[in-house]
């Protein structure tokens, strides 16, 4: 069954067995979805109202571009979500081949190598779109409703949070590939990733506290 099939019960449920799958990663990509989903709200609140007419051409036609962004990168998030969960299945069936012969286990650790690349894709993207989307939260700030700035100011943790949890996956994974010659390209970019998310994130929430809690 599809993530998107789920009811939020059978998540939690499903998440908290014993099974392996979901992760971490899914849950990366949950977030991330609910981040988009709660800057949506507020674009959703925002578009036609008063404030928004009173906007200059230019600014209205931005608002509502962002308003797009923000429901396709909640599509994405959730694409990601389901990649994450298929290619680490896919992975732990690597590890399920035999390895009684030099060949099955030559053939076996090429299998884990490249299912452990795959893996490590989904948490990477969504690690760099996520980031990306700092960017839509502080237009639905500057633009939006303000009485769902600090709805915005969520948004902007969450997106956090996910950032977080998808480097946390890359890591995983990217520590099994240190010997790759692509490896310090990829550990460079979740070591900005960490510092420019948490200069992000700030930003925004002196922002938020100083209008909610001045």
């Amino acid at each position: 069954m599809h993530f998107k099939d789920y009811k939020i019960e059978e998540f939690v449920e499903d998440l908290s067995s014993k099974s392996s799958s979901p992760g971490g990663g899914s849950v990366a990509g949950l977030v991330s979805a609910l981040a988009g989903s709660l800057n949506s709200m507020v674009y959703s609140l925002t578009v036609n109202k008063k404030a928004f007419e009173a906007l200059d051409e230019d600014s209205r036609k931005l608002v509502l571009e962002f308003k797009k962004e923000a429901s396709e990168f909640t599509n994405k998030s959730l694409e990601l979500m389901e990649k994450d969960r298929k290619y680490f299945n896919e992975l732990m069936d690597c590890y399920k081949l035999q390895k009684n012969t030099e060949e099955e286990k030559y053939s076996r650790d090429k299998a884990i190598a490249e299912g452990t690349l795959r893996a490590m894709n989904p948490p990477l993207e969504l690690a760099e779109e996520a980031y990306k989307f700092y960017d839509n939260i502080e237009i639905a700030i500057k633009y939006g409703n303000k009485m769902l700035i600090s709805d915005a100011g969520c948004a902007a943790i969450l997106i956090y949070a996910a950032i977080e949890c998808a480097i946390i996956n890359v890591k995983v994974n990217l520590n099994y590939l240190r010997d790759k010659s692509f490896s310090k390209k990829v550990e460079y970019i979740i070591i900005k990733l960490e510092a420019n998310s948490l200069k992000k994130r700030d930003s925004i929430m002196n922002i938020v506290n100083k209008t909610i809690y001045p």
